[in-house]
Formats: structure tokens, sequence, C-alpha cells
């Protein structure tokens, strides 16, 4: 994509009132710094300067930006998701625009979006044989890899985001009916309860014993800390980027392809185990922390075995 204005000026520019506004009218800080990025790349895009700027933006326009993102075989593009995401955000901000009076017409609008192929539909799972390969991967020897066993028994038993994972401290260890919990801040600054699988909760005592009494002693700190540059742990957590490199590492030495693997792909792994192994999708629905059924719904793989294909039907 072209190279635009210096980011010191398009800063300057989303202190603009109207800008403002809209952001601060999204509550989750998470949505708001998307929605916040995304309108920074459009800005680039289109070199606006001003608001004025907006103006002049044609639906024509939209539609070059939104080829100019397609992936082809000549040039590396984004993917789908990230596509719909970005134009569902800016006909969103257009749209803004128009109930403020500032804009006619919302050009985002009518322009299509690129659908989703089969395979993008929802995040590739890996079979339990690669689980359980995954599980064992890191070195059970030393607080790292003590550190990495916990973090992917946390991944593969309760189906957490990344962010979710990121996010945990010491103080979300607690127990509630009896039983020890971890308690999840979602999307939407929304809280769940997740009861700790017997070998997650194994893994992560294990860990932060070998952390040190300072480590586990202190409830907000957080679970899983960083590695400082002389291989010792700090005093802050993972960013999520350390922990997808994290993921992708141990995912390339059991051998997975990790074209179309990532820290979500364990997510999705343990949604779709729990749903072959004949769980409630509603039970599941509020174990993920998903605002509409569909979206579980998407790891529901039971009817899409391939050794239950017809093709096994056939008879000549």
């Amino acid at each position: 994509m072209p190279k635009t204005a210096p980011i010191t000026s398009v800063l300057a520019f989303l202190d603009h009132e109207l800008i403002k506004l809209w952001l601060q009218n999204t509550t989750s800080s998470n949505s708001r710094a998307a929605k916040r990025a995304d309108l920074v790349e459009f800005i680039f895009w289109f070199k606006i300067s001003s608001v004025d700027d907006f103006k002049s933006i044609e639906r024509g326009d939209i539609m070059n930006w939104r080829d100019a993102m397609i992936k082809t075989p000549e040039k590396q593009g984004y993917a789908t998701r990230s596509i719909k995401r970005k134009l569902s955000t800016i006909s969103k901000f257009f749209e803004y625009l128009c109930d403020q009076g500032f804009i006619q017409t919302n050009v985002v609008l009518g322009v299509e979006r690129p659908k989703l192929t089969a395979n993008e539909g929802a995040t590739q799972s890996i079979s339990d044989r690669q689980a359980k390969d995954l599980l064992e991967a890191p070195d059970p020897k030393t607080i790292k890899g003590k550190r990495d066993r916990a973090i992917l028994a946390t991944f593969l038993f309760h189906a957490l985001r990344r962010s979710e994972l990121c996010n945990l401290k010491i103080k979300d260890i607690l127990e509630r009916d009896g039983i020890k919990q971890l308690k999840i801040h979602g999307k939407g600054d929304k809280e769940r309860y997740v009861p700790l699988h017997p070998v997650a909760i194994k893994r992560i005592y294990e860990y932060l014993e070998a952390s040190g009494p300072q480590h586990a002693g202190n409830r907000e700190s957080a679970i899983f800390r960083a590695l400082s540059n002389n291989k010792k742990f700090s005093t802050t957590g993972m960013s999520p980027i350390a922990v997808y490199e994290l993921v992708i590492k141990y995912g390339q030495k059991i051998g997975l392809d990790t074209s179309r693997f990532s820290p979500h792909s364990l997510r999705a792994t343990a949604a779709t185990n729990t749903l072959v192994n004949g769980e409630d999708i509603r039970k599941v629905q509020h174990w993920l922390g998903h605002a509409s059924i569909q979206t579980t719904a998407m790891y529901d793989k039971r009817d899409h075995k391939a050794e239950d294909s017809p093709t096994f039907r056939v008879r000549y």
C-alpha cells in the first residue's frame, strides 16, 4: 500500500473531536484499539490530512481499496476476515459521519465484501494425537519449559483467546463452589469463570513454584511472565506476539504445518473436542465466551468427519 503523510500528522488528526467521540463510544478497550488501527490504516491509504478529505471519497475509491487488500498470486494481501472487518469498521465510521451531518452519504454501503471460502470459515483445529504431542513438546526440566507446558495446557484445556491468556494474573486463580477456577477477562470487558482442568492446574503450580515466591505471592503479577534478554523472567507479562511465537515454535517442533496454525487453533481444537465428546453446544458457547451460538457452531464438526463421508457408503 502506498506511503502517505507522516505519522505525526496522522496522530494529530486523530485528536479531532469527531474522531475522538467515535472511538470513545466503544466501551471495550480492545475493540477501540482495533477500530483505531483500522482507521489509521485507512487514513494512510487515502492520504487523508483533514476530516474534510472524507467528503471527497467516492464508492469507486472504496472498491479500489478493497481490491488492493485482496490476496492474488502476484501479491500478499490480507485474510478475507480482516478485509471484511476493515470494511465494516470504515462503514460504521462513515455512518457516524452521516449521523453527525458531516457527510451526506455512506459510500461504503453497497460495496461487496469478499466471501469466505470453506477453509476460511473457521480456524483450523489439530487432531487429538497432535494436541497430546504439543502438550509434551516443551522441556519439563527447565523453568521456561515448565512455563510453556502450563501455557499450552491452559490453551488446550480451557479454549482461551490469546489476549485472555496474556491478561491472566495470579489473583485470577481462585476457588468457587469448592473448585479451582480461572477468572477470564474476555471480549467486550466481559468476565466469565472457567473451572481449571487437573492437568492445567498441576502444570501452572509447578511453574509458579519454580518461578519463586516473589512471583507466586504477588497477586497482581501476570501468571505467564516474559523472559528478559538475560533469559531470566521479567516482572511483566508475556505479549500476544511472544505467545504467538511460542505456540508456532512448538507446532513446528512436532511437525505441524504452521501456515494455518496459530494460538487460535488451540481454542478451536478444545472447542471441537468438547462438542465431539458430547457436550451441549450452549454450555460450550458460555465456556468460550461467545455472544452468539452461531459462532460456536463453526467448531461443531460432528456431521463433517471425513471417516463418516458418504464416499465410504458407495458400493458397486
